[in-house]
């Protein structure tokens, strides 16, 4: 199967990065970024542990669990005998709001460690689109209780069950890869640092191509591709799997490299589209465990009653815009993005309004049907209350 081996085989095939996409990073915790975590009730975490293994999850279990302690610090708790980041080594994070398609990101390292207690410097925050949720539906509750109702079996006592054949090769764990709409991807550059962003498609997006090795395909977007610049230069990396209606997590690690094989990307094709390119994961490592967070947080048991407050979470795309407008650099073509941006800031129903008619047309595109997308399903409507 072909590798790409390159950055600039990666930008040949998927497109460079779109410079907008860019300059909505920022290097500290701005008032909306604190308004997202201070409603967020769990995120996707990647780190490296005390072992030096490679590992995601998720972490919180109460709106509110990140504490910003400034600009560059944010801190919170892991539950008892969680495995430990290892000091000064890279951090990621993708912070998740219930019934918000659009995420934070924020990447930084581990400046201190007190007990369960982790403190991460901030060093990046920028909003990741919704294209991964919307692709998954991950927040549509009818198809959560469904996924309750035919909860995949897992092991509750934290053994780690493999078969002779692979880590995939375990029953259980090739069920819930089947059931899964969605995942947190983290890897890391050379240097260390890391990235964690989301996943989502159908359900079984995560593909078994033998008891070893996975597949994920990588549909069009913005063309950011943090994850296959990192791969390039390192190529481990681990991601967490959920189900919606279970408080189980697949943790997975080991070692990718980024294809595009075509005869690989057709069979992943929608509508008769394939993906661009694909990620493929030789799995070293694979373990469901019941996870605190999800329990805690009871986030697939939404209601009316229990949603954040309406006026609490900020519109996440008119705050990539702010975050946009503060970018000072990059010359003539970096000011007029600037200035398109802050004109669509001051109409922000407007602007909601073009960027879900855009993810409506992407999705089609794709070969989504229309009730993919957060507007249209009626399940989804009373989210664009909380905007």
């Amino acid at each position: 199967m072909r590798k790409v081996m390159t950055a600039q085989q990666i930008e040949a095939i998927v497109g460079a990065p779109i410079p907008a996409v860019r300059m909505k990073q920022i290097g500290a915790l701005d008032d909306g970024c604190r308004r997202v975590l201070a409603s967020a009730p769990v995120a996707g975490f990647g780190f490296r542990d005390e072992q030096g293994g490679w590992r995601s999850t998720f972490v919180g279990g109460a709106r509110g669990f990140a504490h910003v302690e400034s600009p560059k610090r944010v801190r919170f708790e892991l539950p008892a005998r969680h495995p430990t980041p290892k000091s000064g080594s890279g951090a990621s994070f993708v912070f998740l709001v219930p019934g918000i398609g659009e995420a934070l990101r924020l990447n930084g390292s581990v400046a201190e460690r007190r007990g369960g207690r982790i403190v991460v410097t901030v060093e990046e925050a920028f909003v990741h689109c919704a294209r991964s949720i919307l692709r998954s539906r991950l927040w549509e509750g009818p198809r959560a209780r469904a996924a309750a109702a035919a909860e995949p079996p897992s092991p509750r006592d934290g053994a780690r069950h493999e078969s002779e054949g692979g880590p995939l090769g375990d029953p259980s764990v090739a069920r819930f890869l089947a059931s899964s709409p969605f995942a947190v991807l983290s890897s890391w550059d050379a240097a260390g640092s890391g990235d964690t962003s989301p996943r989502g498609d159908f359900p079984g997006f995560l593909r078994i191509l033998d008891h070893e090795t996975l597949v994920i395909p990588d549909r069009r977007g913005n063309r950011r591709t943090d994850t296959f610049h990192n791969v390039v230069t390192c190529d481990k990396v681990s991601l967490a799997a959920v189900v919606p209606g279970c408080d189980d997590v697949l943790h997975v690690s080991g070692t990718a490299y980024v294809t595009d094989d075509p005869a690989l990307l057709s069979t992943m094709a929608l509508a008769g589209k394939p993906p661009q390119a694909a990620l493929v994961i030789r799995v070293a490592r694979a373990e469901l465990l019941a996870n605190e967070a999800l329990q805690r947080s009871k986030i697939w048991q939404r209601s009316a009653d229990v949603d954040v407050d309406a006026g609490a979470v900020p519109d996440l795309m008119a705050l990539a815009t702010q975050h946009l407008a503060l970018n000072k650099g990059g010359g003539a073509k970096a000011a007029m993005i600037r200035l398109l941006g802050s004109g669509a800031g001051a109409f922000p129903r407007l602007l909601r309004w073009l960027i879900d008619l855009g993810y409506r047309k992407g999705l089609t595109d794709e070969g989504y049907d229309r009730g993919a997308t957060r507007a249209d399903h009626p399940d989804n409507q009373r989210e664009d209350r909380l905007r």
